[in-house]
């Protein structure tokens, strides 16, 4: 597991505990890395970093539980247990919200958070979660935002008529928090990243894309675990492949799925023009999960010479959590995409495409609103003086 990347012991112990069920190779690093002199500080800080506390607990306390010093063990154990029940709140909460928006004749789709939780982890407990993430029809968001603002939730932003137009157009997903419980909701109304335009999302409209589950005797549809792997990929590298548990997500919905058709997803990955991402994602996983994948896609994995050249720097950065800056990270999706209009696109996107903030700060009529690119771009350069 990431033999090659001269990792130190508290990684290598973190990476072989970010599994739901440990290899045999797994308990027996487990227990050698933890009869070393190893820091706890150190290893404690990674865990909460990448969201991976809960596992690291869970396990240790069922392999090596003498190794852990008793004030961590402590530590550990309550803020397991604090996920916990964190988590059993959400999901109550995300049960309460489908129900009363079903009874308006909404059908959200619930996907990540608890539903990922319960479909791949099978325990509520081992994730750490920040939020409950629905996708709805761009239709039903502005009746939605009515429905939940009645239900005590807070939108993050107080837009007037014309910079919530601006928002749905330009941006994919809204903030609200719970004023009672704090818990925070993001309704969607485009399951990919902004990086990828809304048009390309025709595969979402396949028989097979939506799968429903049975969430304690509730029944909601929710992304497939196949195409799942897909959108998560997509979302991973949104996020700069910035932490391990996004990684872990993926690789335990990949086990989790007997069948996944791979050429299928490739197909999907190249029309969208996120090959590499998605290859990406699959090397990353190989390496540090020993996910195992058909010979064919490991020979289109393997053919991207820039796929293993930016996997290994990217597994690096993930263990020493070295900041990037706005210009480093443009350069980094433009090598994510292979085509030189995707790398344009890609750049013009970062460059220009107006965020939450810039909207908020001014409302335009619709028809100045060519002038929220500029003020972007004012934003961005702002940022790299401020660096």
């Amino acid at each position: 597991m990431a033999e090659n990347y001269e990792l130190k012991l508290e990684d290598q112990l973190l990476l072989n505990c970010s599994l739901t069920q440990l290899s045999g190779d797994n308990v027996k690093n487990i227990k050698q890395i933890t009869a070393m002199d190893i820091d706890w500080n150190y290893l404690i800080s990674m865990a909460y970093v990448h969201r991976l506390s809960p596992l690291l607990y869970w396990h240790l306390k069922k392999i090596a539980p003498n190794a852990i010093p008793s004030n961590f063990k402590g530590e550990l154990q309550e803020h397991f247990h604090k996920n916990v029940r964190r988590n059993l709140g959400m999901f109550k909460e995300l049960l309460e919200v489908l129900n009363v928006l079903q009874k308006q004749s909404i059908t959200p789709i619930p996907y990540k958070g608890p539903v990922l939780a319960i479909m791949t982890y099978k325990n509520l407990g081992f994730r750490v979660f920040g939020d409950l993430d629905f996708y709805l029809p761009l239709e039903d968001v502005s009746r939605t935002e009515d429905i939940l603002i009645k239900e005590g939730y807070e939108p993050w932003m107080k837009l007037t008529h014309n910079q919530e137009k601006a928002f749905y157009k330009f941006q994919r997903e809204y903030h609200f928090t719970n004023e009672t419980n704090g818990i925070t909701l993001e309704i969607k109304w485009k399951f990919l990243s902004t990086l990828v335009s809304i048009k390309d999302e025709l595969f979402t409209g396949e028989d097979e894309f939506l799968r429903e589950v049975d969430l304690d005797q509730f029944k909601v549809k929710t992304i497939s675990p196949e195409y799942l792997v897909l959108v998560l990929s997509i979302h991973n590298a949104s996020h700069s492949f910035s932490s391990l548990y996004r990684f872990c997500d993926i690789s335990e919905l990949i086990k989790s799925e007997e069948n996944i058709n791979w050429l299928k997803l490739m197909e999907i990955a190249t029309e969208l023009g996120v090959k590499r991402v998605f290859m990406v994602n699959l090397y990353i996983l190989r390496e540090l999960f020993e996910i195992k994948l058909p010979e064919n896609i490991l020979g289109l994995v393997n053919a991207d010479k820039d796929v293993e050249k930016i996997s290994k720097g990217i597994i690096r950065r993930l263990f020493t959590q070295k900041p990037v800056g706005i210009l480093e990270k443009v350069a980094f999706h433009m090598r994510l995409r292979e085509k030189r209009g995707d790398k344009l696109k890609t750049v013009l996107t970062m460059v220009f495409l107006p965020t939450p903030g810039v909207i908020e700060s001014v409302s335009l009529p619709w028809i100045l609103e060519p002038l929220y690119y500029p003020l972007r771009v004012f934003q961005m350069l702002r940022n790299i003086i401020n660096q």
